[in-house]
């Protein structure tokens, strides 16, 4: 037959709309991803009401069996199958919906059509008619035939301890077949648990796409995996989340919508596989796997994508928690998917905040709001939740936010409370635009084969394709940290980090659609630790008169104990309704500007990795760069510069 397409509202279990023709046509701003699409094709009718009136209805999710689909809700007390089909009849444009409802208690009433006028019913069929549009209802089901309640048509479902099938067939009233060569053609009423089952492989290829490894010559390679942009699908590559199965493959999601998995990471990334997993989610920005169970987050759901014969591909899409509220708006995505020590997972959106779902799926909370457009989020092993917002309106610089159950960050404009002096809560750390001009997401260092920084948080810059070290620091109930970027470029925006429990190095993936550095539309990198000096700094502690930082490896004496090869700047940055900031002094915050501060001496203790800055003046501040020019103990040049926030001074009230 002719193209013909149906959508659904899975939240009340209702079939909206079917169209005929072309599909969707996508907005080119950004790759499609900030508008929603439009129908490209002839509607050929809507229904505006929900389809089961004011039963309560739960979507569970969707059998993929082939090309076909079937539905999974509960109406009520009736556990419903649903599945579209289009017309056998050769030129018919007929598109069919068949349903299997259980046995149940409570009488039903099913909504076919609705805001329709010139009504006519029959015994099995109906038709109504929409702007100028007649549509015709085939019933196919004994003893069940389609009734006119005022501007609708519906199908009255009395109490049954049977199990119903029902065929629903609608057409054009003036198509060429008629009511008796329709009613003859049509089949009946398929079995749905049948095609709930899975069905036959789709996307069977595996794509090669061996990878290169890096010839950095320093503790640190980055190795980067082929995407496969040109691939049989046509289906574009921005690669938006990823996470590991126990045995080393990778899962990653893209931004439009589709999983694929990852095989073949080896240390010489010669047989490396690319496979669709799954399709159709709804910009798909973060994968979490928990006991090898796969959990992807869209804008709509977090969906737990099971293969249930092995075959290589999913077919059972579980609704694991659709409770987010959505919109259309441009940057109402749901983005990261992480989960705590409990096996809570978390994940963030602009007006909902930082959202935890239960580790089971049933509760939906949001536990901190005011972000500005944020994409990056994280968690760590002792359960820290971190968040990143775009530097703009209500947010000066990027940042990095560590999460507190009711706190507020900014966005939309001041809240000030006793607790809350400044209106908003203050980060963790700021970032100026060369370190980050907008943030990914953060990602802890679980592997004890990715170097010294095990048990450390990272960050990753989607805007400068780069990735941090952060080295934070707790005094009291309070915590503060500096950030350190690391000296490498990645093809796209990094967003999402994990580390491969095989191999213990950190994989990378990102994406293009805003302002940034990146190259390729989707990037998937390894940066893979050589065993090399790594001569970086790890640890950044505030004084009561200064800073102590701790290095990697140890730091040859005289150049790190000489006050002149430090320089300590510092500014502040103004919280207002404006689009980001200018630096203010410190001395005066009227006057823009940066201001030098004095640096007493330098001192290397005795683990001689850890050297202590004695400052001329120590204090609160928003933004501080330290920079340094040193060498280690073996003599190689060490020349670095973090930026830190201080929110508290030790011994200070």
């Amino acid at each position: 037959p002719a193209k013909t397409a149906v959508g659904y509202d899975l939240q009340s279990g209702s079939l909206r709309v079917a169209w005929s023709g072309d599909f969707l046509a996508f907005d080119a701003r950004r790759y499609g991803i900030v508008s929603a699409p439009s129908i490209a094709g002839t509607v050929s009718f809507l229904c505006s009401s929900p389809s089961w009136g004011l039963a309560p209805v739960h979507y569970h999710g969707m059998y993929q069996h082939g090309r076909r689909v079937v539905l999974s809700y509960q109406v009520d007390d009736a556990h419903v199958l649903e599945s579209p089909g289009a017309s056998k009849v050769p030129g018919s444009l007929a598109i069919s919906r068949t349903l299997e409802i259980s046995p149940h208690k409570n009488p039903l009433v099913l909504t076919l059509l609705d805001r329709v006028n010139q009504i006519t019913t029959g015994t099995d069929v109906a038709q109504g008619t929409w702007k100028g549009k007649t549509t015709r209802l085939l019933v196919l089901a004994p003893g069940i035939q389609p009734v006119a309640v005022k501007d609708a048509i519906v199908l009255d479902l009395p109490p049954s301890d049977k199990t119903l099938r029902i065929k629903v067939c609608y057409s054009p009233a003036d198509e060429k077949t008629t009511v008796a060569e329709r009613r003859e053609a049509e089949l009946p009423a398929e079995d749905l648990q049948a095609l709930s089952r899975p069905g036959k492989s789709l996307w069977p290829a595996q794509l090669a796409s061996p990878g290169i490894l890096g010839k950095e010559e320093g503790p640190y390679q980055v190795d980067t995996i082929k995407v496969p942009f040109d691939n049989p699908y046509k289906a574009l590559m921005f690669i938006a989340g990823h996470d590991f199965y126990s045995n080393g493959v990778l899962v990653a999601c893209t931004m439009h919508g589709d999983i694929w998995t990852v095989s073949g990471l080896d240390e010489k990334l010669e047989s490396v596989r690319w496979r669709r997993f799954a399709t159709g989610l709804h910009q798909s920005m973060g994968v979490r796997i928990v006991d090898d169970k796969l959990y992807v987050l869209g804008r709509d759901q977090i969906t737990h994508l099971e293969d249930r014969d092995g075959d290589g591909e999913a077919d059972w899409y579980e609704n694991f928690n659709n409770d987010g509220q959505t919109s259309v708006g441009g940057h109402d995505f749901a983005s990261c998917l992480e989960t705590d020590p409990e096996g809570n997972f978390y994940y963030i959106r602009a007006h909902e905040g930082v959202v935890r779902v239960s580790a089971d799926g049933t509760s939906h909370e949001s536990i901190a709001t005011g972000f500005r457009n944020p994409v990056g989020l994280g968690v760590g092993p002792g359960g820290v939740v971190t968040a990143a917002p775009q530097e703009g309106t209500w947010t000066p610089k990027s940042c990095i936010i560590e999460i507190r159950q009711g706190g507020f960050y900014g966005f939309g404009g001041p809240q000030v409370t006793p607790k809350r002096p400044l209106g908003y809560d203050p980060p963790l750390c700021w970032m100026p635009r060369l370190q980050d001009n907008s943030s990914g997401g953060q990602v802890w260092v679980t592997s004890d084969r990715w170097g010294p920084f095990q048990g450390q948080m990272l960050h990753l810059s989607y805007g400068q394709c780069a990735l941090l070290v952060v080295m934070r620091e707790e005094i009291g109930e309070r915590s503060q940290a500096g950030t350190l970027k690391l000296p490498y470029l990645f093809k796209s925006g990094v967003m999402r980090g994990r580390f491969n429990p095989q191999d213990g190095q950190l994989y990378l993936t990102g994406l293009k659609g805003w302002q940034t550095l990146a190259a390729d539309d989707g990037c998937l990198q390894r940066v893979r630790y050589t065993g090399k000096v790594v001569n970086l700094p790890m640890k950044l502690k505030v004084t009561s008169n200064g800073l102590a930082i701790t290095f990697t490896d140890p730091l040859d004496e005289k150049t790190a104990s000489d006050p002149d090869n430090y320089a300590v700047d510092w500014w502040n940055y103004r919280y207002s309704k404006e689009y980001g900031s200018k630096d203010y002094r410190v001395s005066n915050p009227r006057q823009p500007g940066r201001e030098e501060v004095y640096i007493e001496t330098a001192r290397l203790l005795a683990d001689r990795r850890t050297v202590v800055l004695e400052l001329e003046e120590i204090q609160p501040v928003m933004q501080m760069q330290i920079s340094f020019s040193i060498r280690s103990e073996a003599g190689v040049p060490i020349k670095q510069t973090i930026y830190n926030t201080i929110n508290v001074v030790p011994g200070s009230n």
